[in-house]
């Protein structure tokens, strides 16, 4: 891991989704509150356990995200891609983190500390609202998906299928 700090990096924020509804003041004073590093491959960005108060957006690059069960083996969970965001419930718990997160490539990233962005909700309400709205979808996004896997696992160790695919009938 390497942090930049010579302001050579010329951030192109236009396509990431938590810049995308800021205006330019608001991107700015985002981006005062940003750290950006660089990590290579193999290296880990969380570490499942760990407990830390941020998050963090990817610039560039592509990453992994494992979990370590309870026999030490590493479980593929999904990948993040540039312009994603991710561990934002560091912002909101100290709870301890419940995966790894890992470059498969060189990438950079922007990461944000909880007292830094709630000091800026409270400069830029306004701009505060739309994050956390981003915020709230991005996890309910995400706990949709691990429920539809977790049915996805019933269905076939558990469940018959016309039972389950009834009830996804009356849903829609």
């Amino acid at each position: 891991m390497k942090k930049i700090t010579d302001g050579s990096l010329s951030l192109k924020v236009d396509n990431i989704s938590i810049f995308q509804y800021l205006n330019e003041n608001e991107r700015r004073q985002l981006l005062n509150i940003c750290d950006v590093f660089e990590y290579y491959k193999g290296e880990r960005i969380i570490t499942q356990g760990e407990v830390s108060s941020c998050f963090f957006v990817v610039l560039s690059g592509s990453l992994k995200v494992t979990f370590t069960d309870p026999g030490g083996a590493e479980v593929f969970i999904s990948n993040i891609q540039a312009g994603d965001f991710f561990g934002e419930t560091g912002i909101f718990s100290d709870a301890k983190r419940t995966a790894n997160v890992s470059p498969l490539d060189t990438v950079q990233i922007l990461r944000i500390g909880r007292e830094d962005f709630f000091h800026f909700i409270r400069m830029y309400s306004h701009a505060g609202v739309k994050l956390l709205m981003l915020f709230v979808y991005g996890l309910m996004k995400k706990l949709n998906d691990s429920n539809q896997g977790l049915v996805a696992m019933e269905r076939k160790t558990v469940l018959n299928h016309s039972d389950v695919d009834q009830f996804f009938k009356k849903e829609q």
